[in-house]
């Protein structure tokens, strides 16, 4: 399973949200060390999916559109990255048609399924108070 740079920089930009409510992009982009560019489609993404709120007003700030109990790191990450896959053969099971006598296939199933079900139930409440190795 691989989680892309800009996934990890959208759970920097969450967790950031959840620490310093209705923040500016540029706000964000400093205190993480990302360019604000960076921060705007990640945050459009993020607002796309319902993540986030762009709440406009005379400073422009962004905001979450749920608490942290209501929103899972797969949320976040499926936001912008789209669906969790181990392998092609997983994801695109044509290209390999191995799968019906690969001993590595079926475990390759189990630790994306596994994978899947920690990212789901791992809210952001869970990582700001320390329970999420739990």
């Amino acid at each position: 399973m691989r989680i892309s740079r800009q996934a990890d920089y959208a759970v920097r930009v969450v967790l950031d949200l959840f620490l310093h409510p209705e923040a500016r992009i540029k706000e964000i982009a400093r205190r993480q060390s990302l360019s604000p560019s960076y921060v705007g489609r990640i945050s459009q993404r993020l607002a796309k999916t319902g993540i986030l709120e762009n709440r406009r007003g005379r400073l422009g700030c962004l905001g979450l559109a749920c608490g942290p109990d209501d929103i899972t790191l797969l949320d976040v990450i499926e936001a912008v990255d789209g669906s969790i896959r181990v392998d092609r053969c997983l994801l695109a099971p044509a290209e390999c048609n191995r799968e019906r006598f690969c001993p590595v296939y079926k475990v390759g199933q189990e630790v994306l399924l596994m994978g899947v079900a920690k990212l789901s139930s791992t809210t952001f409440a869970s990582l700001l108070n320390g329970e999420a190795s739990q």
